[in-house]
């Protein structure tokens, strides 16, 4: 049965990709949490202070970002400083982490802070994108292969100002996988979104322009899945879509924006692609975006796209094709098992579970992005799925499979020492 590729729930506070990063760390140190263990842990410890030496960049983002009234007496000490810059000697200020994270100058949008009220809203996003599983909130294998991509030092910055690690950024390994994740969970909006945003608007638009074109989106969403035989639980969700449809529609002409349907469901939409690096922000402090030219590349590919079975067969057989042409790496594609075992081997080390199995789909994307990235090779998730099956045949005594409930293959445990590729796995470059 096809599924619905539309995130389950959309808050504004799902801006940056970056805390997911302590979300996943959090699930995978307990066996199953709740939603209000994950909230709290994550907002206390964004929300940690340090010292640090006033800066311009520091000043700005006080300036324009830092409204509450609790911040009345850094917003004095900055304006004294701006007054005085060239006389006074220069500050030290106590801001938190999250703040010194949205103000560094490498960041490409600085919006995004989460507040003390909002602890419940972001932790739904891991689970809205296969991290984390929905009720037990305990880690899916989508949550160890992010790890497997973030480093020591940057899930030490959630705990202590490291600049050099700056977790809210979003390195190309990082960015890859998120945006396999982000496809293929809310596929049937983001690709006629970003095809419609690329063409009207490539050089301008807002959150609000994004939004506009949601309604329709959604509604065709509703109208082609429910031409099928649904469980109520899917068609729930439809009805959720055409509400929230009719909610954006009736208010697109309606001045205030903050807190209505729109603005929930527009900036997950758009803000998560900035940091991936498929739009770009002239003014990181605003909401409104161009298409950088990785991301025209991808809403080219995109246009090919619109049901649930066109997305899955994109994410299948050409994402990381879409991928080497929109980040201009001149790679070439392999197919054969002897080839491709390698680096699922090498995935499999990375990602499987104490029982000893993997998912062979999420083998498949962390071998793809290291191929991709270290050795230049595309690694199509379906051409690997293909070359593990095949080596079974040839190799029926080193890889054992799993079925799921479908009868369909979905679990391998390699019974060798796992082989490395050519190269040894490097840290992913900032996008």
């Amino acid at each position: 049965m096809p599924e619905i590729r539309a995130l389950e729930s959309t808050k504004r506070p799902m801006q940056r990709l970056g805390y997911l990063k302590r979300i996943v760390r959090r699930v995978t140190t307990l066996s199953s949490t709740n939603m209000e263990n994950l909230g709290r842990d994550l907002i206390d410890n964004v929300t940690r202070k340090a010292r640090v030496p006033l800066s311009p960049e520091l000043a700005e983002y006080v300036k324009l970002r830092l409204y509450d009234r609790a911040y009345a007496s850094l917003k004095a000490q900055v304006s004294s400083w701006q007054k005085q810059e060239n006389t006074m000697e220069t500050p030290i200020v106590l801001m938190e982490l999250q703040d010194l994270y949205l103000a560094a100058p490498g960041m490409p949008s600085r919006v995004g802070k989460l507040t003390k009220t909002e602890w419940e809203s972001y932790p739904v996003l891991g689970v809205c994108l296969g991290l984390v599983r929905g009720g037990t909130f305990s880690a899916n294998t989508r949550a160890l292969s992010l790890l497997h991509f973030v480093s020591d030092a940057e899930q030490q910055a959630f705990l202590d100002y490291k600049p050099d690690a700056n977790p809210l950024q979003i390195t190309r390994q990082q960015a890859l996988l998120f945006l396999y994740a982000l496809i293929e969970n809310d596929g049937e909006v983001i690709a006629p979104l970003f095809v419609q945003l690329a063409e009207a608007l490539p050089n301008k638009f807002s959150d609000r322009d994004a939004g506009d074109r949601l309604p329709d989106i959604y509604r065709a969403i509703a109208t082609r899945h429910r031409a099928r035989s649904l469980p109520a639980q899917q068609r729930d969700r439809l009805l959720t879509l055409e509400k929230t449809a009719n909610s954006i529609a009736k208010r697109a002409d309606v001045e205030r924006y903050v807190g209505s349907s729109r603005e929930h469901a527009s900036r997950v939409r758009v803000e998560p692609y900035a940091d991936i690096g498929l739009l770009t922000k002239p003014n990181p402090f605003k909401y409104e975006f161009a298409f950088s030219s990785a991301g025209l590349s991808w809403a080219n590919a995109f246009q090919t796209i619109e049901t649930s079975e066109q997305v899955e067969e994109f994410l299948a057989r050409k994402f990381f094709s879409t991928a080497a042409i929109a980040w201009n790496i001149e790679a070439r594609k392999i197919t054969t098992h002897d080839e491709i075992v390698p680096f699922l081997q090498s995935a499999w080390h990375a990602v499987h579970s104490p029982g000893g199995y993997a998912p062979i789909e999420e083998m498949a994307i962390v071998a793809g992005i290291h191929a991709l990235l270290e050795q230049k090779l595309i690694i199509e998730p379906g051409d690997a799925r293909d070359a593990i099956i095949a080596y079974q045949k040839t190799n029926p005594y080193q890889v054992r499979f799993t079925v799921n409930r479908m009868g369909v293959l979905a679990h391998a445990r390699f019974l060798e020492a796992p082989a490395q590729p050519n190269s040894q796995v490097a840290d992913g470059q900032p996008t």
